[in-house]
């Protein structure tokens, strides 16, 4: 291959929209409207709504309309790729040192069942995750008596919401007991709910333009 120009569509993904587009002779714009036209009609098919995450949570009230009934939600952070600025300065803020590039961040919360209900708005890759959850005021929010679930990138956090479950940070000084080796395990295994709501995201380029 040579080394010329890059294509228009770099992903499978953005080539097989593309060429669906073209065989069904619909463009963007057409597209979008029919999406607004037609998923009234899904949402009375299926008997319920296509509701999009929360991005901002203000009240224990809005809390419990986008996670009802819940007892554990966990949160976590994700960061994607985006082209380089050509300012210098702009490149700077959205430099992630975690991931040696220009990214862009967000903070989701999940339930049980690996449903969103809480996608924080995007965010220079620079910030830490704990930033973000601090930025939108969504910790205070959540009730008492909900488990909130967290890995170490959100020290601190349970002065914010008490009844946080975060796992136990090893240092060089303070190694971590057997005991607790084994309950950062379990933190981890339960964990893993926000891990793969986050990957099937990813997976269908959701936050592409979030």
């Amino acid at each position: 291959m040579g080394s010329g120009q890059k294509g228009f569509l770099p992903t499978p993904l953005d080539k097989l929209v593309y060429l669906q587009g073209f065989l069904f002779g619909l463009e963007p714009p057409s597209a979008c409207r029919w999406v607004k036209l037609l998923l009234p009609v899904l949402e009375m098919t299926l008997g319920h709504e296509c509701v999009l995450p929360a991005r901002q949570i203000r009240s224990v009230e809005e809390f419990c309309h986008a996670f009802p009934g819940v007892r554990d939600v966990f949160i976590d952070g994700t960061e994607r790729p985006v082209q380089k600025p050509k300012n210098t300065r702009r490149r700077n803020k959205m430099y992630s040192g975690k991931k040696r590039q220009t990214t862009r961040k967000v903070v989701m919360m999940t339930d049980e069942t690996r449903r969103v209900g809480f996608l924080s708005l995007s965010k220079n890759g620079r910030r830490h995750d704990k930033c973000l959850p601090d930025k939108a005021d969504i910790l205070r929010h959540i009730p008492s008596e909900v488990a909130l679930w967290a890995d170490t990138g959100f020290q601190g956090i349970t002065k914010q919401h008490p009844n946080t479950q975060p796992p136990k940070k090893v240092t060089r000084k303070a190694p971590l007991s057997p005991e607790q080796k084994k309950e950062n395990k379990l933190i981890s295994g339960m964990r893993i709910t926000v891990e793969h709501a986050i990957a099937g995201i990813k997976r269908l380029g959701c936050m592409t333009q979030s």
